[in-house]
C-alpha cells in the first residue's frame, strides 16, 4: 500500500483502544466489573479495528469492503451507546436503535451493489452514527445533573462525541461531495478527521477508564464497611456513615436506636446457626425496609442492631420504633418461627455525642428487657 507514513502511525490509536477494550472486557469478566464497562470495551475493539484497517485502504479497497466495515463500525457505535445507557441505569430502545441500523445497511448495500456511490456511503454511515448516539443524550444529561464530578466530566465527554459525530457528518456532506474522485487516506479534511477521532476518542477511554477505577475503590471500600451477612453497615461503617448524616440532616432531631433480637440463643440452640442466619438477614430486611432514606441501620455484632434515625420530635421518633417493632412481632420467618424484638433509644444532639448516646441507648435497651422484652424504651 502506497500510503504516507503518518498512516501507519495512526495504527497506534487503535491498538491502544484494542488494549483498553480489552482490558474493560476482562475487569467485567474476572473481576466483577459493571456491565456497561464490557459494552464499552466490546465497542473500542470493533471500531478500532474497523477503522485501523480502513485507513490502511485505497478507495478501490474501500469500494469492496466499506459494506463489512460500516456493519462493524456502526456495531462499535452502538455498543459504546448501550453501555452509557446503562451507565445511567436506563434502558436503549431496540426497536429504535435496530430499525436505525437495518436501514443503515440496507442503504449502504445499495450504495455498493447496485448504485456504487463512496461518497453517499461515507454519509449514511456519519448520519446513522450520529442518530445512535444522539439516543443516550437524554439519560446522559440525566445522570450529568446527579452524579459526582468525574461522572460529569464522562457524560460531558460524551456529549464532545457527539457533536463531533454531527460536525463530521455536515463536512461529508457538505465539503466532501467529490470524495468518489479522491484518494480518501490522503485528504485534509479526512486527515482532520482521523486527528480529532484520535483525540477525543482516547480521551473518552480515558475517563471510562477513570470512572471504572473510582467505582471499584467505591464497591471495595463499600463491601469493608458492610456486614458479610446482613449486607447492613458493620460496626465501622455504621460510625463511618454517621458524619455524613449530621451533614446533611434533614429534620430536627437525631435518635440513636439499639436493638437486640429476643431469646435468639434458644433460635440457635432449636433450629441451628443456618436457621439463625437466615432470620438475622430477614430481620436486616424489615430494619432496612422501614426506616426513611438518610436513616441509617447497622449490625452491630450477634443479634445486635442499630439505627440512627431523623425525626421531628421525641413522640415521632417512639412511632416509627414501635411500628418497626410491630412489623418484627407480626412477621413469619422460616419454619414459621416468630421472633419479638427489643429497643431502646437516646436523642443525639451532635456527632461527638455519639459514644455517650450509645450508652444511654444501651442502657434503655436492657431495661427494656427486663421489663418483660418486646417493647420501645425511651428517654
Amino acid at each position: 500500500m502506497n500510503l504516507p507514513a503518518t498512516h501507519y502511525f495512526l495504527l497506534i490509536y487503535p491498538i491502544c483502544l484494542i488494549l483498553i477494550g480489552t482490558a474493560f472486557i476482562v475487569a467485567y469478566l474476572r473481576f466483577k466489573a459493571p456491565k456497561y464497562l464490557m459494552w464499552m470495551g466490546v465497542g473500542c475493539i470493533q471500531l478500532s479495528v474497523a477503522f485501523a484497517t480502513q485507513t490502511l485502504m485505497t478507495n478501490t479497497q474501500l469500494r469492496l469492503t466499506a459494506p463489512w466495515f460500516a456493519i462493524l463500525y456502526i456495531g462499535g457505535v452502538w455498543a459504546v451507546v448501550h453501555g452509557m445507557f446503562l451507565k445511567a441505569n436506563a434502558k436503549l430502545n431496540i426497536w429504535i436503535s435496530s430499525g436505525l441500523i437495518i436501514a443503515g445497511i440496507t442503504l449502504l448495500l445499495y450504495f455498493t451493489y447496485i448504485d456504487e456511490n463512496l461518497w453517499s456511503r461515507v454519509v449514511i454511515v456519519s448520519v446513522v452514527v450520529l442518530c445512535l448516539e444522539a439516543l443516550a443524550l437524554p439519560k446522559v444529561y440525566a445522570l450529568f445533573k446527579k452524579t459526582y464530578a468525574l461522572e460529569k466530566l464522562l457524560c460531558l465527554s460524551y456529549f464532545f462525541v457527539v457533536i463531533y459525530a454531527f460536525i463530521r457528518a455536515l463536512i461529508v456532506i457538505v465539503y466532501l461531495q467529490e470524495l468518489q474522485h479522491m484518494t480518501v487516506a490522503t485528504t485534509t479534511w479526512w486527515m482532520m478527521l482521523i486527528s480529532i477521532n484520535v483525540f477525543i476518542s482516547l480521551w473518552f477511554a480515558i475517563i471510562l477508564s477513570a470512572v471504572a477505577v473510582k467505582e471499584m475503590f467505591t464497591s471495595l471500600n463499600e463491601e469493608r464497611l458492610r456486614d458479610p451477612l446482613t449486607k447492613l453497615y458493620n460496626r465501622h461503617g455504621f460510625l463511618e456513615k454517621t458524619k455524613d448524616l449530621f451533614e446533611k440532616k434533614q429534620y430536627g432531631e437525631v435518635y440513636l436506636v439499639m436493638c437486640d433480637i429476643d431469646n435468639f440463643k434458644n433460635i440457635n440452640d432449636t433450629w441451628g446457626h443456618v436457621v439463625g442466619d437466615k432470620i438475622l438477614y430477614a430481620f436486616a430486611d424489615i430494619c432496612r425496609f422501614n426506616i426513611r432514606e438518610g436513616d441509617i441501620v447497622g449490625r452491630f455484632g450477634g443479634e445486635e442492631f442499630i439505627i440512627l434515625l431523623q425525626s421531628p420530635n421525641e413522640e415521632a421518633s417512639w412511632v416509627l420504633v414501635e411500628r418497626l417493632r410491630k412489623k418484627v412481632e407480626d412477621q413469619i420467618f422460616i419454619h414459621d418461627i416468630k421472633i419479638t424484638a427489643s429497643f431502646g433509644a437516646a436523642k443525639i444532639e451532635t456527632e461527638s455525642q455519639f459514644m455517650s448516646a450509645l450508652e444511654i441507648a444501651d442502657k434503655h435497651l436492657y431495661e427494656a428487657k427486663n421489663s418483660g422484652r418486646n417493647r420501645v424504651c425511651f428517654n
